[in-house]
């Protein structure tokens, strides 16, 4: 009766936003909107496969993770073809750019009863495998029914989405839902115990870690990986009009509110630290106006990521530093770059001196830490880490994560930094230390899967 009334509610919702959903369709290919609907290929599978497994994967985010378990699958369960579904047109255009060949990617279907059945038979995977904290309950119904798991992997469950999934009549559903998974791999323990408390069956539920921290081992790579990477990496530099010793202040995944106080800290450091480039990467492309505008209102000088990158391409010299209102010609000189690109932020890490991840200084819950962290950088981040905190905790306990409240915080742990380089060098090792201490989680989830494919 609830997935009834789920349904019932759900294709009410579908036929009211009709329009728009065929207008948005307009913007993307038949391919899409096909796919949308539950009109997957019939493909056979290839003759060196004798297994099919379904991984869907929300946006960016979960393309990342989805990324450092396929590296693990394709070693333990070689006989596997991999697809990937994403919600979103950038989840599914890094997935496309990014994915070995052998893996297919693919829009998810609609969650509507006929769409979801369509596509379980269309795709006809062995085992469909959620990943992180993607709860659709008529796909994780079919998949059920069709004996294809369903798996929860890499998963996460913040405090707030608890509280929401708890709450009446949300709770009768989502319970249903979550009970439903054959197994589930949770990512800290907290996420163990909101997993159970929604009505996950304990025994189903493990402890395995972020696989998301295996997808750049970079320390553990061979030297000839390391010195190709270091290659990228200075390459990446010249490509910004960035000089060798020029101090970058990265400021990732950020929100509203929290632009301000990272231009704030800058105007400050920028006297004692003349040359340093703040590089804000908002969380969500679509704030970019927004944010271009309140740097014209403040008389800014700035210039989209995305320019540079054309303009070193057309052979402009690295010393002439483009800005939206203006072109200057001044070497080493301090500026703002704007990214206006997803799937950036891990390569923009390694270019920096200073990190500072987002959605901390105002109340998001934080986001991921040890992606930075796992390069060797020495993480800043506010006190609001909600949905990370087991790993803020870990990362100051071992001297590798520093909090701070506001933009003098920022200036201050900067400044600190930069006049006490050993104790940069230092915090850069125990953030990398700690972030190495948690990798292996992959490994573990690719077992459970090929485990559950062969159960």
């Amino acid at each position: 009766m609830v997935n009834i009334i789920y349904q019932i509610t759900a294709w009410a919702c579908f036929l009211v936003i009709l329009p728009l959903f065929v207008i948005y369709s307009l913007g993307g290919s038949t391919k899409e909107w096909r796919q949308r609907l539950g009109f997957y290929p019939r493909t056979p599978l290839p003759p060196s496969k004798t297994k099919r497994l379904w991984l869907h994967a929300a946006s960016v985010g979960e393309v990342q993770v989805a990324r450092a378990l396929i590296q693990e699958l394709e070693r333990q369960i070689p006989e596997a073809e991999i697809w990937v579904s994403t919600l979103t047109r950038h989840g599914h255009q890094l997935c496309s750019t990014t994915m070995p060949a052998t893996v297919t990617s693919i829009f998810a279907p609609l969650d509507l009863a006929g769409v979801c059945s369509l596509a379980m038979r269309r795709v006809a995977p062995d085992l469909y495998i959620c990943l992180e904290t993607e709860l659709w309950p008529e796909i994780i119904r079919q998949a059920e029914r069709r004996g294809a798991g369903p798996l929860l992997i890499n998963a996460r469950l913040s405090e707030k989405s608890f509280r929401r999934y708890r709450k009446w009549p949300a709770s009768l559903l989502i319970g249903r839902t979550v009970g439903r998974f054959r197994a589930i791999a949770a990512i800290g323990e907290d996420d163990v115990e909101r997993f159970r408390n929604l009505g996950a069956a304990p025994e189903r539920i493990r402890l395995s870690g972020n696989a998301k921290y295996d997808l750049k081992p970079t320390e553990l790579k061979p030297a000839k990986e390391l010195d190709e990477n270091r290659r990228q990496t200075e390459q990446l530099r010249r490509r910004l009009g960035l000089h060798p010793d020029q101090p970058v202040l990265v400021a990732g995944s950020t929100h509203t509110g929290e632009e301000e106080l990272m231009l704030a800290a800058w105007q400050r450091l920028k006297r004692n630290l003349p040359g340093l480039v703040l590089i804000i990467a908002p969380r969500h492309l679509r704030r970019l106006p927004e944010l271009e505008h309140a740097f014209q209102q403040r008389a800014l000088t700035y210039w989209r990521y995305s320019d540079r990158l054309k303009n070193t391409e057309n052979n402009e010299s690295s010393d002439d530093y483009p800005s939206r209102q203006h072109t200057g010609h001044q070497n080493k000189r301090s500026m703002v770059i704007l990214v206006d690109r997803m799937g950036e932020l891990a390569a923009l890490y390694e270019t920096a001196d200073y990190v500072f991840c987002g959605g901390s200084l105002v109340r998001k819950g934080g986001h991921n830490l040890l992606e930075a962290a796992s390069l060797g950088k020495p993480v800043l981040f506010g006190p609001y880490m909600d949905d990370f905190r087991e790993d803020a905790d870990l990362l100051i306990s071992g001297g590798g994560g520093f909090l701070v409240r506001d933009d003098e915080g920022i200036c201050q742990r900067i400044m600190a930094f930069h006049t006490r380089p050993a104790e940069y060098h230092r915090a850069a090792d125990k953030a990398r230390d700690i972030a190495v201490t948690l990798r292996g989680a992959a490994r573990q989830q690719a077992k459970l899967i090929k485990n559950e494919l062969y159960s």
